[in-house]
């Protein structure tokens, strides 16, 4: 695929834009991975499930929108950013962005203006109305292989965000992935005014570097974040497992990215769902933490260890716990049960009456890489009973809904690797279809290079990285 042959050339007025890092060449390094994951002030409106595609070449930055699939018609990517003044009612301003796509027809694209970020905990098409729609009329140019689009229009309401994508349009899947390449994008106002604080929410905005999952706090600083709009509620960091013993699995995203510390955002979690107090502990309650990061056995011993132990001085220290309460143990390893991420596992048996079950939990099967031809989404025909029996294990229950999702290592491109992840989500949604009529699938996503589960500079992590999640979401039972 053809990128960039020269540099986009930096866009006048400039000085009156009121969209931050315009051009995506300022690089979050964000808290997860510390690694670029985004361009500052931007970010998807679904990031716990799909982020943006964010790319550079030949020292030019650029951003990458599904703007539809053909595995999955339904699947979007949107990008939005807080501008740097609001919208103001009845005032007029020049919008200019520079885009193109991977298919041979024009780069045109959705524009909505809000009050509020917008996250989703899904990829489906946002059930909004677009504030402008991009026509061809809206031409102004060419510079290379890139489209010149620019509008100006008048506000029809007061506006603090902007958000971009396909709320509509329909595209042609049939030739593949559609894909709008996005970069220079400015909005000027007319009048040449800017607000006085453009620079206080610019460095509002670029503190924030936690972009790939909802954050309920504002770290780090709280008063940086005054204006910023409350954030959508947390993925699960902890889940419960059915059982005669109270059993919580408090997976990686409960401690800080690197780090034995607790995150504090996922407390609530905790304490909501642990059913033994302080007081009434009779049998010592296990924790015992799993990490697989190296091939140091007992490194990843010490790790794991280190973490259960941050558990239990937790209900020590904020709790009333004693140290007596607890068996604190690290391994090398998954968990017995087979669950691939790092974790640490509590198991508290009391001589108490069995703990209801909550309405909503989930399980995990993982599809592994040698399930599929090397490269392509065709099944292994030599691993199709590997496939029955993990396909087996899925109940055909109303009560209980079914996503699949695909994912690669970062072998290749972004776009490639999206596609490829959610074709792999395609055909293992097709074949539970098959061979389980009843089963209820909810959603089918691919998620691409972005969500990786162990090192992609190394053979093995990059087998593991490439992989399709079955979850299990078991739904409320219906009174």
């Amino acid at each position: 695929m053809q990128f960039f042959t020269c540099m986009i050339p930096f866009i006048k007025s400039t000085a009156q834009n009121i969209v931050p890092n315009p051009g995506f060449e300022d690089v979050n390094i964000c808290t997860e991975y510390h690694a670029p994951c985004a361009p500052s002030a931007w970010e998807s409106t679904a990031p716990h499930i799909s982020k943006i595609i964010y790319k550079e070449d030949k020292g030019q930055h650029y951003l990458t929108l599904t703007t539809q699939s053909r595995i999955n018609p339904d699947f979007r990517s949107y990008c939005q950013t807080t501008l740097l003044c609001p919208l103001q009612q009845g005032q007029t301003y020049t919008l200019r962005m520079y885009t193109r796509n991977n298919h041979d027809e024009l780069p045109l694209t959705d524009i909505r203006f809000d009050t509020a970020a917008v996250f989703r905990n899904a990829t489906s098409m946002l059930n909004l109305k677009p504030s402008l729609q991009l026509t061809s009329k809206n031409i102004a140019g060419q510079y290379h292989n890139w489209t010149i689009l620019e509008k100006t229009f008048v506000a029809d309401k007061n506006a603090t965000h902007l958000i971009i994508g396909n709320f509509q349009r329909k595209t042609h899947p049939a030739k593949g992935e559609s894909y709008l390449y996005l970069d220079s994008v400015t909005i000027t106002p007319l009048s040449g005014k800017i607000c006085a604080d453009a620079d206080s929410i610019k460095a509002q905005l670029y503190a924030y570097h936690n972009r790939h999952s909802f954050y309920l706090t504002s770290s780090p600083t709280e008063e940086a974040y005054t204006r910023m709009p409350a954030r959508a509620p947390l993925p699960q960091a902890v889940f419960q497992r059915s059982g005669q013993c109270d059993t919580l699995l408090l997976k990686s995203d409960f401690f800080l990215p690197h780090s034995k510390n607790i995150n504090p955002s996922y407390v609530g979690q905790l304490d909501k769902m642990l059913k033994v107090a302080h007081n009434d502990v009779r049998n010592k309650i296990g924790l015992t933490g799993y990490a697989h990061r190296s091939a140091n056995k007992k490194y990843n011993e010490i790790i794991a260890q280190d973490r259960a132990n941050e558990v239990a001085k937790y209900f020590v220290y904020q709790q009333g716990y004693s140290f007596d309460d607890f068996t604190i143990a690290g391994a090398d390893g998954t968990a017995p049960d087979g669950d691939t991420s790092e974790l640490v596992m509590l198991v508290s048996c009391q001589p108490a009456p069995e703990v209801t079950v909550p309405d909503i939990r989930t399980d995990t099967l993982i599809i592994p890489d040698l399930l599929f031809k090397v490269n392509s989404s065709e099944l292994n025909v030599h691993m199709l009973l590997s496939m029955d029996s993990l396909i087996s294990k899925i109940p055909v229950n109303d009560s209980i809904a079914v996503s699949v999702t695909g994912h690669t290592d970062n072998t290749g491109t972004g776009e490639y690797n999206q596609e490829l992840s959610m074709r792999r989500a395609g055909t293992v949604a097709d074949y539970i279809r098959n061979k389980k009529p009843g089963a209820v699938i909810s959603e089918v996503n691919g998620m691409g290079e972005s969500m990786p589960v162990a090192d992609n500079n190394t053979v093995e992590g990059r087998r593991k990285n490439r992989r399709v999640e079955i979850v299990l979401y078991y739904l409320p039972k219906k009174n």
